[in-house]
């Protein structure tokens, strides 16, 4: 697939990338680079995109990606940005940085041609700090984007489901708003303790959690079947693992690919025109 130019973008997306600057403007969180990436801007932090493809175990072909936040410091400095998100002390403003990587990840997504389900985390702390309708503000993002909510997956982290009542809450809530929804979990076991709480389309699992050969296997094909609607992502993979190879599921790793930044994500999909 190409890397998206004005025509292979839905006019309202294209209108919208047009529009922004082409270097840092103060009172605006986002502009693209000389490369065409989007950037944005927290409190003098660089944010960026980088993104890693999910591959269906079979037949290895791309099924999704996920999109990763990177920062950078004012003197070139790299930050994690978990310590980013935890340095939002005010719910407010980390409800808004949840928000803009959001934001960010979607439009490289649709500036490079991403044509596949496009996975968005979501910060733990969110999870609380939105009290009501989580997943209406984003909507309306996609919306303006002209972008189908059901192209975009969002993804809670592993502790949100230690949470099962609260999780259920909010991943309906998300899905009432059009989008999919992916759960992280610590174990095989806290699938199956989940498994009839909450409904989401994808469970994503570690490899290091499922053991090794035979033992893999079978536990894969034990998870798969506990709810079939829900398809097991299996991450970490990073070697080949043919144990992992079984009908409706998915795998992410180093084995599969590394993340990689907006540019290079771009020009690896026009290379595969």
């Amino acid at each position: 697939m190409a890397a998206a130019t004005a025509s292979h973008l839905n006019p309202l997306a294209r209108d919208f990338l047009a529009r922004l600057p082409q270097e840092p403007v103060p009172g605006k969180q986002l502009h693209r680079t000389e490369n065409g990436a989007v950037v944005g801007d927290w409190f003098g932090f660089e944010l960026s995109s980088a993104f890693q493809s999910i591959v269906d175990a079979t037949s290895g072909a791309v099924v999704g990606r996920e999109a990763f936040l990177r920062s950078h410091g004012p003197d070139d400095d790299g930050l994690s940005p978990w310590t980013l998100f935890s340095a939002a002390a005010e719910d407010a403003r980390l409800i808004a940085l949840d928000r803009l990587a959001r934001t960010l990840h979607l439009l490289n997504a649709l500036a490079a041609g991403n044509d596949v389900p496009l996975f968005l985390n979501v910060h733990g702390r969110l999870l609380a700090a939105v009290g009501d309708d989580h997943g209406r503000a984003f909507r309306r993002v996609v919306d303006a984007l002209g972008v189908a909510p059901d192209s975009i997956v969002i993804e809670t982290p592993p502790e949100a489901s230690a949470q099962p009542d609260l999780l259920a809450f909010v991943l309906r809530n998300y899905r009432n708003n059009g989008f999919r929804v992916a759960v992280n979990v610590e174990s095989a076991a806290q699938w199956q303790a989940i498994a009839n709480t909450v409904w989401p389309q994808f469970v994503k699992v570690d490899r290091r959690k499922l053991g090794s050969g035979v033992e893999a296997h079978e536990r894969l094909k034990w998870l798969a079947a506990l709810r079939e609607d829900a398809r097991i992502i299996v991450t970490h993979v990073e070697e080949p693992a043919p144990e992992l190879a079984a009908d409706h599921v998915l795998l992410q790793g180093y084995a599969y690919g590394l993340p990689v930044g907006a540019s290079a994500f771009a020009q690896e999909l026009r290379s595969g025109d």
